[in-house]
């Protein structure tokens, strides 16, 4: 019965099958693409077979529904593949001029303009050769400020690959762009582009770029402050660049950062405001087609304005399918109809599956849909007050059932306290979104903007208040979690188990559960084996900074560079996954203190280094001559840094060592 009533769900699974295995295993285009052809005439030939013997039994038809899922299993190995095969273009070493255009709306960031540009190389007069996509940092001033999508410009600077991640761990930017189609990046200074003009662009995407700004702008001066302006960007138009750093830690120890990016929540209410205003649509079938037709225009509409995140495409997808359906007086299946919005976003882009943003959302979506009835129905309020609050709570409970192991992996964070915040951000914010669609309505009214943006900063500043209080609130979060794929698998499967055994009473399943929690139990010993038994140097490469760091077990010291303590370099990024699969805590000092007292049998004055048998020299510009008959220093290692010059003759002669780290 499951399966019967959802195909989209078999389909989904046959497609995703495809995807993973032309994104892991090493396929060849021509291989693909004859895999595909010998699927598709299969099926043909099945097809064939059944009509011209006219049979009237249903016996083979798993046969059919089988060849069908192979030919699903082929697309998806075939379009992972065109996607992925314009990362093996290499542009010639001499080409250094372009021709740039803007393709989605420029985002200004503190010491230069972020832009996605679609670039072709210039020869002669014209230019050549197929376009690709650069992310570009045009640096900042008065003319960069005022591109916008669909400005070209003239530019000439070196185009390169990402760099990939250069420490362990560390995340990786270059496979990020390359799993939303962009393979190289720039920077382009101040005097190296000249504008040449504007070409017409997306007529959609130009208006709906146009209309947001004009209501960033509006929001801005019309009551907001700095802080409740960046909020009401985020929640109404999906423009997440203003947040501070500080006010967005508040939202992610609340457990509110789902608020924060436009999602089903925000599209639902467009979806109601208007289904109510456009009520009188339903005295006989053209008007319930009409009522359609707007509802879906209007949808999409507020979907392109807010940029069309993978929240907003799924949201929008699924409400459509939604609407159509009740123009057709079809059934609908929440479970299948979650499943043909994924199946058509993948078979547009099959690369949105690796994205944190799409596999989040879906995995909130199933949550509740799973979850939510039975942790409800669990326990009886007689009072509808109360009633309503547990409500609440129970969806909170039943989402993050869904999303906390994925959060976990990506995030290392927990929030305890998601199930309190919930009961005030979640009335909070859908004021905030309806006051803020009354606000786009009328945004073009002498006066009222004014009096709706006062509202408008009057709700988000309850919003900041409810999340900001989190944090003074004892153990607010679980941070620190070590959740590899096989532990998130794990966690899905412990909870999925343990849900069927309250819901269908069947004490039989204890048995598979305690089975789970013995394999995560043997994981987590091993890994505390391998930390106790471990002993690492490990010298990270944080630009124009020294970082060395000394592991003995579970014990360890990070040396810093001391100017590197005083910026604002966001070490954690670079640090935390390496700490966290090491089994390591945040202990640091600075590498200028002398003979540094430490637990784990490190000697380091600033130029040596000694922590049990590992020997390392730190070498910083010239060092003085060594005489040919002095014997040499043993080492595993000498770290060269700085932009002194220094010969390679002079290591040799002073240090015997097979590592030389620059």
């Amino acid at each position: 019965m499951f399966w019967s009533t959802r195909p989209f769900v078999r389909a989904l699974i046959f497609l995703l099958t495809g995807i993973f295995l032309g994104y892991y295993l090493p396929f060849t285009l021509s291989l693909k693409v004859f895999l595909l052809l010998i699927g598709i005439l299969v099926l043909l030939l099945l097809f064939a077979v059944r009509r011209i013997a006219k049979y009237q039994t249903h016996q083979f038809e798993w046969v059919q529904g089988l060849l069908f899922g192979l030919m699903l299993t082929l697309t998806g190995i075939l379009m992972v593949t065109i996607r992925t095969s314009s990362d093996s273009m290499v542009l010639p070493e001499e080409t250094s001029s372009f021709q740039a255009k803007i393709v989605n709306e420029p985002v200004q960031t503190q010491q230069s303009v972020k832009m996605i540009l679609e670039v072709r190389p210039l020869s002669g007069e014209g230019s050549k050769g197929s376009g690709f996509r650069v992310i570009a940092f045009v640096e900042k001033n008065e003319s960069s400020n005022a591109l916008k999508y669909g400005d070209s410009f003239l530019l000439h600077a070196k185009i390169s690959h990402p760099r990939k991640p250069m420490n362990p761990g560390e995340f990786d930017y270059k496979n990020y762009l390359a799993l939303n189609g962009i393979h190289y990046s720039v920077f382009i200074p101040a005097n190296n582009w000249k504008y040449i003009g504007y070409k017409s662009p997306n007529v959609f995407k130009k208006v709906a770029g146009q209309l947001r700004n004009y209501l960033l702008k509006s929001l801005q001066e019309n009551g907001l402050g700095e802080r409740s302006f960046a909020v009401a960007a985020a929640i109404l138009l999906g423009y997440d660049n203003l947040m501070d750093t500080e006010l967005e830690q508040d939202f992610v120890n609340a457990g509110a950062m789902h608020i924060l990016c436009v999602s089903g929540l925000h599209v639902g209410v467009i979806y109601l405001v208007f289904n109510l205003l456009f009520g009188f649509l339903r005295k006989n079938r053209i008007q319930q087609i009409i009522k359609a037709f707007l509802l879906l225009f209007l949808v999409w509409a507020y979907a392109m304005l807010t940029g069309l995140s993978p929240s907003v495409q799924r949201a929008t997808i699924m409400i459509s399918i939604f609407i159509i359906g009740n123009a057709l007086n079809r059934q609908r299946e929440a479970y299948n109809t979650l499943a043909a919005s994924a199946f058509l976003l993948l078979l547009i882009n099959p690369l949105l599956i690796f994205n944190v943003g799409f596999q989040l959302s879906y995995a909130a979506v199933l949550g509740i849909l799973t979850f939510y009835r039975p942790v409800y129905v669990s326990v009886y309020i007689k009072n509808k007050m109360l009633d309503k609050l547990w409500s609440v709570t129970a969806l909170s409970v039943a989402a993050q059932l869904g999303t906390f192991p994925l959060a976990a992996h990506y995030f290392h964070f927990f929030p305890t306290y998601f199930w309190l915040t919930n009961l005030l951000i979640f009335p909070l914010s859908f004021a905030i979104i309806m006051v803020g669609m009354g606000y786009i309505l009328v945004s073009w009214v002498p006066v009222l903007p004014k009096l709706i943006g006062m509202v408008l900063s009057g709700l988000i500043y309850l919003l900041n208040l409810s999340v900001g209080f989190v944090k003074y609130l004892p153990f607010h979060g679980l941070n620190d979690l070590y959740f590899p794929w096989a532990k998130v698998l794990l966690v899905y499967l412990f909870i999925v188990l343990l849900f069927f055994m309250f819901t269908r009473k069947d004490i039989r399943l204890m048995i598979p559960i305690l089975s789970v929690v013995l394999v995560m139990l043997f994981f987590a010993t091993v890994r505390k084996f391998n930390v106790l038994k471990q002993k690492r140097v490990v010298v990270y490469s944080i630009n124009k900074y020294s970082t060395y760091d000394f592991i003995d077990g579970s014990e360890h010291l990070l040396l810093l560079d001391s100017a590197l303590l005083k910026t604002q370099v966001n070490l954690e990024y670079y640090l935390t996954n390496s700490r966290l699969e090491w089994g390591l805590d945040t202990n640091q000092a600075s590498v200028s203190i002398p003979n540094l007292e430490n637990n784990i049998g490190l000697f380091f004055d600033g130029k040596f280094a000694a922590f049990g048998d590992f020997k390392l020299a730190i070498v910083d510009g010239m060092i003085a001559s060594c005489r040919a008959n002095q014997k040499k220093m043993k080492l595993n290692a000498v770290f060269i840094k700085g932009r002194k010059p220094l010969k390679l003759h002079q290591i040799q002669t002073c240090f015997e060592t097979k590592q030389i780290i620059l």
